[in-house]
C-alpha cells in the first residue's frame, strides 16, 4: 500500500473514497458516465485499492470531448452500462468520506444511479472549495491551476485514472494547511455550493421571505420564496443534480441575501415583483406581463359574439372568460373548447367560409353552421364552457388591507389591495394612506392568481377595509 496521508493529516482517522468521473456533457438528465476512477484511502492514510471502470455511456460522445481524452470511441464498445455497476460502485465508497474536485458535478452523476444513495449521504470533501478555504489569495481554485500551484502533474489529462490521482495529491496538500476546526466546518457543509461563502450558509434565517441567489457582480440568478428561507435554500443546493439548469445555477451562485416578510402572502406577492423587476436569468416563470387578453362574450345565446380584447378594454357588464398572455395561448384554449363541446370554428370566428364547416363533415361540430343545431343550443354550451373561467369579482365595495403577523418576531405587515391588484406591502399601518392616494400598478394575472388561491385557502384572514 502506498501512503496517501500522515495519519495527524486523515479526516479524524476516517477512511477516503477519491472520486473522479468523466461524462459526455453537463446535462445529468441526458448525459452520462464514461469513465469512473475510485481511490480508496485508508483510515491509516494509505492507499488501499485504486478502482477503475469504462462504460457504454448510451449517447455520442462529442468531438471536443473526444480530442481533449484522447479517448476512441472503440475503448467504450462491448463496455457494460453503469448500472450494471452500481453495486459495486456503491460498496466501494460506502463508509466513507468522498473526496473530490467540484464534487458536486460528480455526485449529480452518480446519485442517479446509485441505488442506496439516501440512505449512505456520505459526508464530502470537495477539494475546489477546500483550497478557497485554504488559499483565498489564489486567484483561481480551479484544477488546471491548484495542480501547477502545488507542481502537480498529470501523465494524462482529462481522464479519470491520472485526475483521480492528482485530486489525491491536492488533498494532501490542502490538509496539512487547514486547521482541524476549519476542516470539521468544511465537512458540515457539504451542501454548499463551491463559490458561496459559509457565512451566508449560517446567517439564512428559518423565516418567511424571499431570497435572491447572486451571482459574478451581483448578476441576478434566481428569485424564490418560502415561509421557512434556510429550509428552501438549502434544498436547492441538495437537489442541483435533477436537471441541467439548476446544476448550471448552483454552480454559479456567488452570494444569497433574503428579505424577511411577516408571513407567506407578502412572501408570494414579493417574488411576483421582484421577478418582474429584476428578470433573474434562471426563473421560469412570473416574468413580466407584456399583455393581458381575455375572451368577451356579448349578447345572449342564439346570438352570442365572442371577441378577443385587452383585458382593460372591457367594459362593464361585459361577460368575459380567461386572462391570456399572448394570443396563441387563447386560441389554443377556445379551439380545444371547441373541440371536447362539438362547437363550430366558422360560428366562433376562427375559420372562415360558408355552409357546412369541415369539422362537421368529421363529425366534430354539432352542426350550428350548417342549421343541423339551433345557434342557442351552441351558445349554450359555449357559455357552460367559459363560466368557470370567469375573472371572479372583487369581493369588497373598495380597497381593503390583508394583515399578516409574525407574533414571533413582531412583524406586521399590511398588504394594500384595489380590483386585486397590490398597490404595495407596508410595516406600519400610517403609510397605508400614501400607497392609495398612488393607485400605482395595473391589473396583473399572477398577482390575482396568488390572491384568490389564498384568501380560498384563508378564509379567516384578517383584513381591514379602507
Amino acid at each position: 500500500m502506498t501512503a496517501a496521508f500522515a495519519p495527524a493529516a486523515t479526516l479524524q482517522g476516517r477512511a477516503l473514497a477519491v472520486v473522479e468521473v468523466k461524462t459526455t456533457g453537463a446535462h445529468p438528465a441526458r448525459d452520462a458516465i464514461w469513465e469512473l476512477a475510485i481511490i480508496q484511502v485508508d483510515a491509516e492514510g494509505c492507499v488501499a485499492e485504486r478502482l477503475h471502470w469504462l462504460f457504454e455511456p448510451g449517447v455520442a460522445l462529442p468531438s471536443q470531448l473526444l480530442s481533449l481524452s484522447g479517448l476512441h470511441p472503440l475503448e467504450l464498445r462491448g463496455q457494460p452500462r453503469i448500472e450494471s455497476e452500481a453495486q459495486a460502485i456503491a460498496a466501494a465508497i460506502r463508509g466513507r468520506i468522498l473526496v473530490g474536485h467540484n464534487l458536486r458535478f460528480s455526485l449529480a452523476f452518480l446519485r442517479r444511479v446509485l441505488p442506496d444513495w439516501n440512505a449512505q449521504r456520505p459526508q464530502q470533501l470537495c477539494t475546489q472549495r477546500l483550497a478557497r478555504a485554504a488559499l483565498p489569495e489564489l486567484a483561481s481554485a480551479g484544477f488546471d491551476a491548484l495542480c501547477a500551484h502545488f507542481g502537480i502533474t498529470r501523465f494524462f489529462r482529462d481522464r479519470a485514472v491520472p485526475d483521480a490521482e492528482a485530486v489525491l495529491a491536492l488533498a494532501r496538500h490542502l490538509l496539512q494547511q487547514v486547521a482541524p476546526a476549519a476542516l470539521g466546518h468544511q465537512l458540515r457543509s457539504a451542501a454548499r455550493p463551491p463559490l458561496l461563502a459559509a457565512e451566508r450558509f449560517a446567517q439564512l434565517p428559518e423565516r418567511p421571505g424571499v431570497y435572491y441567489f447572486l451571482g459574478d457582480g451581483g448578476a441576478q440568478l434566481y428569485v424564490g420564496k418560502s415561509r421557512n428561507l434556510r429550509r428552501r435554500v438549502m434544498s436547492h443546493f441538495q437537489n442541483d443534480h435533477r436537471d441541467r439548469r439548476s446544476l448550471q445555477m448552483v454552480q454559479q451562485i456567488r452570494d444569497v441575501q433574503v428579505a424577511i416578510t411577516a408571513g407567506e402572502l407578502g412572501a408570494l406577492l414579493f417574488e411576483s415583483a421582484e421577478i418582474k423587476r429584476l428578470q433573474p436569468l434562471y426563473n421560469r416563470r412570473l416574468r413580466k406581463q407584456r399583455e393581458l387578453l381575455t375572451w368577451a362574450l356579448a349578447g345572449e345565446p342564439g346570438d352570442l359574439r365572442i371577441e378577443l380584447l385587452q383585458h382593460q378594454a372591457l367594459t362593464p357588464g361585459l361577460r368575459q372568460a380567461g386572462l391570456f398572455r399572448s394570443r396563441h395561448h387563447a386560441r389554443q384554449w377556445l379551439l380545444e373548447q371547441a373541440r371536447q363541446r362539438h362547437l363550430c370554428l366558422r360560428v366562433l370566428g376562427l375559420e372562415e367560409g360558408d355552409g357546412a364547416c369541415f369539422a362537421y363533415q368529421l363529425g366534430r361540430c354539432a352542426g350550428a353552421c350548417c342549421g343541423e343545431e339551433s345557434r342557442q343550443m351552441h351558445d349554450t354550451r359555449l357559455l357552460a364552457s367559459v363560466e368557470h373561467l370567469r375573472t371572479q369579482a372583487w369581493p369588497w365595495s373598495g380597497p381593503v388591507a390583508l394583515v399578516e403577523r409574525d407574533e414571533q418576531h413582531g412583524l406586521t405587515q399590511w398588504h394594500v389591495l384595489d380590483q386585486w391588484r397590490h398597490l404595495g406591502t407596508v410595516d406600519r399601518f400610517e403609510r397605508v394612506e400614501p400607497l392609495l392616494a398612488k393607485r400605482r400598478g395595473g391589473f396583473n394575472l399572477d398577482t390575482y392568481h396568488i390572491l384568490l388561491s389564498h384568501l380560498r385557502r384563508h378564509p379567516n384572514m384578517e383584513i381591514v377595509l379602507l
